[in-house]
């Protein structure tokens, strides 16, 4: 009996690296901002309390979204896999330009 991961995954684990690592950056992104905006009403001192349980709920759609790309391009060519990527790559621009435009 072999030890270690399958040659399947071995050789998807760079795609999958990639799509974790541009997610995790897209929702610390996101929160970020939100931080940033909470922090921003309380020096003015008023604004309602606010949650961020929407970003959690859109996060977790893209996240499981992304997933469903993922099985989708799993035994596919190098091409697929590599222009899977540009949905995370997207999802992740839209995070820095949220960040950017609202704090410049």
């Amino acid at each position: 009996m072999k030890r270690g991961a399958p040659p399947v995954l071995r050789s998807n684990t760079g795609f999958i690296v990639a799509h974790a690592s541009l997610l995790a950056g897209m929702v610390g992104l996101l929160f970020l901002q939100r931080y940033i905006w909470i922090l921003q009403l309380a020096e003015r001192g008023y604004g309602p309390y606010q949650s961020a349980s929407y970003l959690a709920e859109a996060s977790a759609v893209i996240v499981i979204i992304d997933l469903l790309v993922l099985r989708s391009v799993w035994h596919g060519s190098r091409w697929d896999k590599v222009a899977s990527l540009a949905w995370a790559a997207i999802f992740f621009g839209v995070a820095v330009l949220i960040l950017v435009l609202n704090n410049a």
